[in-house]
């Protein structure tokens, strides 16, 4: 009885644990210290959660690679005028943005994007750039 009664306490107590774990930094899997920008035709768009997610095909030299741009949350990109109705497949698309710190990885963290239309949008939560100037002044 004993035992049952731990492990019901470990699995409740750690159970919060794994929503904090599904947020993560985008340091993890991308290098923000470094820009590249990948043109592509979309095959499939989600203005999901937990991410914005693009995934486009790339000419590479007459290979086609797949590749999947992600960017900020659904919930910040809908305040900022996001619908999900911007990108259909066969669009063509410009991402800008930081490779995976994985260059065998076909991915971007997607920080602005062209549309098909000429027009660049912002696509993630926060300016990593501007965040990183305001922490280093100092008060």
């Amino acid at each position: 009885m004993r035992t049952r009664l731990g492990v019901l306490c470990l699995t409740l107590g750690a159970a919060p644990l794994t929503a904090a774990l599904a947020h993560h930094s985008p340091a993890m899997l991308y290098d923000l210290t470094k820009e590249i920008t990948v043109e592509g035709i979309v095959t499939e768009y989600q203005l999901g959660n937990p991410h914005m997610r693009i995934y486009f095909d790339v000419d590479n030299n007459g290979t086609i690679e797949k590749w999947l741009a992600e960017g900020g949350s659904r919930t910040q990109l809908m305040r900022v005028g996001w619908t999900g109705e911007e990108l259909k497949p066969g669009d063509k698309v410009i991402v800008r943005g930081h490779p995976p710190r994985d260059a065998s990885q076909k991915l971007i963290h997607m920080e602005y994007m062209t549309l098909p239309d000429g027009t660049e949008r912002f696509t993630e939560d926060i300016k990593y750039n501007e965040f990183n100037d305001r922490r280093r002044r100092p008060e």
